[in-house]
């Protein structure tokens, strides 16, 4: 048996050459509150033969298999993926390829799978953990033969404020019908309730304090007349907010008429009746008025934001400008959010949603609009690729890390993705990573982009760019309380690790760097 340290934050494949020497040391870091990692390699063992670990002191350790996923295609230089005569210079491999990403929970004695075996341990800080150097021995054992590691850790005197209210927006979009489905599960029965609350929490572990419904999960069509299942909503509100979620985004109200993109108009999601006409005007009060009204009896107000319709462009803005206003007129005070890629509609939402790379191309615009009391978050899909910052499975796994420092940069108000779990029909997300775009066309779905986490045979599985997604927003809370405090340090910080959405250091150690620097600050603030 052969057993080695790995960096978690440098992919691995399953043909990745085992390192010559072994590293049988780490020194991890965290601030309190916070999760410190590692990856193990793990070669020569016997596959269905039992390997157990041991960790001497105990301390707070999760044990996780990694398990790997293809890449068939590589993301395009500007999105999608690449297309006959296109070559993205700016991913760490070319395809096709199989990286490990998808983490599946292992107890610390477990049958082994295969002869090369890769793991992730988590070692979870307390927020009352007492700063200082700690040192572990980590031992293995199998066949009758115990492989030792020594594990240090350092617990920094910074510590990480808990996703929730007071933390910064988060939302990843997600499928019920999934997680009901992809488990065996009959939709919205008591065990899909169950797998929904693990799905929760796994959010939350994320950091993600904000999660939506849809009009589809929450809506009944009786005799043409939308009709709000009250009790279902109040249940789903109730198990977000236990899990530890805070902000309610209401689903989008229509959709583009047809599946064309430059469609000039809105339709109602549920009746198909377009949104601008008398019909569709019936269709948006009826809903709208019912969801107020559970708004107010609930007490909402402060943690509610409603979509109206995705993704804007100038070829319907007159239709989307006339949707938001019906909406509006019934739900006065909730403000609206939507992923609006053109600066060039003033007044219509309260939050605005560009991807990435189009809030940096355009930053004067829409910073002209946060002048005049707006929120600007900012999203990620199959745009941006190149060397923009996004999530894809052939992107560095610094890059997760820096869509917060990127939003410290700008002092951005919220993220969103979405993909959580949104596989596609017939898509087996540990077979299949790249997937047809909706319109059809050569517009495929990059490695990755449909979801951020896995369903494992019992319940829903992380990866490595959603655990690294995660390392980042713990950094984004402790750079907005320096912001507060030392806006020039905390600036100096990030710009030496992040200066745009597409300039930022590629290497892990910089970051490491910088991250220490940003804890010496925070605990100086004391």
């Amino acid at each position: 048996m052969n057993v080695s340290f790995w960096d978690p934050l440098q992919w691995v494949c399953p043909d990745s050459p085992f390192p010559s020497p072994p590293m049988p040391r780490a020194t991890l870091e965290a601030a309190r509150g916070g999760t410190a990692a590692v990856t193990v390699l793990c070669d020569g063992l016997r596959k269905g033969s039992a390997i157990a670990w041991r960790l001497k002191p105990s301390f707070p350790l999760e044990l996780f298999r990694l398990h790997s996923v293809p890449v068939e295609a590589n993301t395009g230089p500007l999105g999608f993926t690449e297309k006959p005569g296109e070559r993205n210079p700016h991913v760490f491999r070319r395809s096709p390829f199989r990286v490990y990403d998808a983490m599946e929970p292992v107890p610390r004695s477990h049958a082994v799978n295969a002869e090369r075996e890769v793991y992730r341990l988590h070692i979870s800080i307390p927020p009352n953990e007492r700063p200082g150097m700690r040192s572990f021995a980590l031992s293995l054992l199998h066949q009758g033969e115990s492989y030792n590691l020594s594990l240090s850790l350092r617990v920094d005197s910074a510590f990480v404020p808990p996703a929730g209210r007071k933390s910064w927006p988060v939302t990843n979009w997600f499928s019920t019908i999934n997680m009901a489905e992809r488990h065996g599960l009959r939709p919205w029965s008591e065990a899909h309730w169950s797998m929904m609350e693990q799905y929760a929490r796994l959010m939350a572990h994320g950091r993600q304090n904000t999660f939506w419904f849809t009009f589809h999960d929450m809506f009944d069509l009786r005799k043409g007349i939308l009709v709000l299942r009250r009790d279902r909503l109040r249940r789903y509100v109730r198990l977000f907010t236990q899990a530890g979620l805070y902000y309610i985004e209401g689903g989008h109200f229509g959709r583009r008429s047809t599946s064309e993109w430059v469609c000039p108009t809105f339709s109602v999601s549920l009746t198909g009746r377009r949104a601008t006409t008398a019909e569709g005007h019936r269709d948006i009060a009826a809903a709208a008025r019912q969801l107020m009204e559970e708004i107010r009896v609930n007490r909402w107000m402060d943690r509610y934001v409603q979509h109206v319709a995705d993704e804007p462009i100038p070829e319907n803005a007159t239709d989307y400008r006339l949707f938001v206003g019906m909406v509006r007129k019934y739900m006065p005070g909730i403000p609206i959010v939507d992923a609006v890629l053109d600066p060039s509609l003033p007044g219509t939402v309260n939050i605005w949603c560009p991807q990435a790379h189009h809030y940096e191309q355009h930053r004067e615009q829409f910073e002209a609009e946060r002048d005049h009391g707006d929120r600007i978050w900012f999203y990620t899909c199959c745009f941006p690729g190149g060397a923009w910052l996004n999530r894809l499975l052939d992107m560095e796994l610094l890059r997760p890390v820096f869509l917060g420092w990127a939003a410290a940069r700008y002092r951005l108000d919220g993220f969103l993705h979405w993909g959580l779990n949104h596989y596609q029909k017939n898509q087996n997300p540990f077979e299949q990573s790249v997937v047809p775009n909706w319109g059809g066309g050569s517009n495929a779905l990059p490695a990755g982009d449909t979801h951020v986490v896995y369903p494992g045979s019992d319940r829903p599985w992380s990866s490595l760019r959603f655990e690294a997604q995660r390392e980042g927003l713990e950094d984004l809370e402790l750079l907005r309380i320096l912001q507060q405090e030392k806006p020039r340090l905390a600036d100096a910080i990030v710009r030496s690790v992040v200066q745009g959405f597409d300039r930022y250091t590629k290497e892990t150690a910089v970051w490491r760097q910088a991250r220490r620097r940003l804890w010496k600050a925070i605990s100086a603030l004391k």
